[in-house]
């Protein structure tokens, strides 16, 4: 990823090569900027889960940036589980990202890419719980068949992107809202990365992810097809977010 910044005093412009022939300029925030910071901070230098970060003092002096820039990154850190305060010790790691996570090209940062999962969550809990009191016979069909075939392609070590895809919109056109499916579909380039991202990312073997998806995808499945709004919502939850952990941890 071909990286240029621009200090301002309210925002850093990233200039960012998502595609061979393609390069756009995207907006972040000093506190974008430092969160990112602090979590190679956090990588690089290997600070141990409960170890202590540098001080505020110590981060705006390192990064040149005002006590409430560090205060709005270290906010967001601790929203996303990565650091803790605790009394008489300041910020402490509860658990390092994978590595990893920084050489892969994100469409603007990692702050970004916490951001977007959440996003999803949101949307996509609701669009499970929808589909599971709205589905017809034919969009239950188009489901399941769309369930097989990702749960075909990771059998056979492919990496199942488009099935994977057609699983989860063929559930939002089951919801029948299109307020709720259209933004996930508008944001199709990015779930192409996310799912890159947890099969690139992930430590364990071929096999054992295709093996927890399908469990993942499953429980969705019967809960929709059960039409029960509430376990087809948690399902959905519960999969978006052992995703993520796939991206930013590793598992």
């Amino acid at each position: 990823m071909a990286v240029k910044t621009k200090r301002s005093d309210e925002t850093v412009t990233v200039m960012a090569e998502t595609a061979p022939a393609a390069r756009t300029a995207v907006r972040l925030t000093l506190g974008d900027r430092i969160y990112d910071e602090i979590l190679h901070l956090i990588i690089n230098l290997q600070i141990p889960e409960g170890g202590r970060l540098p001080t505020e003092a110590q981060l705006c002096k390192l990064y040149s940036v005002s006590r409430t820039v560090v205060r709005e990154a270290l906010s967001r850190l601790k929203i996303d589980g990565i650091v803790a305060s605790r009394q008489g010790q300041g910020s402490v790691v509860l658990r390092r990202p994978n590595a990893g996570v920084f050489a892969f090209p994100f469409v603007s940062s990692i702050a970004d890419m916490q951001r977007f999962f959440e996003f999803r969550q949101l949307i996509e809990g609701e669009v499970a719980a929808l589909a599971a009191s709205r589905r017809t016979h034919e969009e239950l069909v188009r489901i399941r068949a769309a369930f097989d075939a990702v749960s075909r392609a990771l059998s056979q070590n492919e990496p199942g992107i488009e099935e994977d895809l057609a699983f989860h919109f063929a559930i939002a056109d089951a919801a029948h809202n299109k307020f709720l499916s259209s933004p996930l579909l508008s944001a199709r380039d990015n779930f192409v990365q996310c799912i890159q991202f947890a099969r690139a990312l992930s430590t364990k073997p071929n096999e054992k992810i295709g093996q927890r998806l399908e469990v993942e995808h499953r429980l969705i499945l019967e809960a929709i097809e059960a039409a029960d709004e509430d376990g087809a919502r948690a399902a959905m939850i519960a999969h978006l977010t052992n995703t993520r952990d796939r991206v930013f941890l590793g598992g």
